[in-house]
């Protein structure tokens, strides 16, 4: 019995002590930065996108343009790719889409979302959530949510809030 207590005792010591360096080495690890400030712009499709008018399942599309400030001044470009994943009528689909922004100073933000795009809606100003994973630069690690308004087809204002 004496042998199982003092077994224990030795195996508690070293958890205790193995806990304890890995928290040191925790402990020494440099802080995270803050979040970004919060941040607005426009995305223009509008001249480069290949949304069909008639959705097929398991279809995508694709679109570029560029990124634009309060004041219309292009601050970046941005990338997109969706994949058609559910039809809701003749012109609605549900899509997964990522889209990269890419500001002209090289810092690179990643947004992704699963939203009804219309391909012939009428009905503007509509809303929908996305998911900031992510980027390079100011946005390495960035995590955060953004609303996206479409505003007439192809344009779509972006609100991100970081965490």
């Amino acid at each position: 019995m004496h042998r199982l207590a003092m077994g224990r005792r030795l195996a508690s010591a070293v958890a205790t002590a193995s806990l304890v360096g890995a928290l040191g080495v925790a402990g020494a690890a440099p802080a995270l930065a803050a979040a970004p400030a919060p941040l607005s712009f426009t995305i223009d499709y509008t001249r480069n996108t290949s949304i069909p008018q008639t959705p097929n399942l398991g279809g995508g599309f694709a679109g570029n343009g560029p990124v634009l400030d309060a004041s219309g001044k292009q601050i970046g470009k941005t990338f997109d790719t969706c994949g058609i994943d559910g039809i809701e009528g003749p012109t609605k689909m549900d899509a997964d889409c990522d889209a990269y922004v890419v500001f002209n100073n090289g810092d690179e933000l990643n947004i992704r979302t699963q939203a009804m795009i219309d391909a012939n809606p009428f009905d503007y100003p509509y809303t929908f959530k996305a998911v900031v994973e992510g980027g390079t630069g100011a946005y390495d690690g960035a995590r955060g949510e953004a609303k996206v308004t479409a505003v007439r087809p192809g344009v779509y204002k972006v609100d991100v809030n970081f965490k």
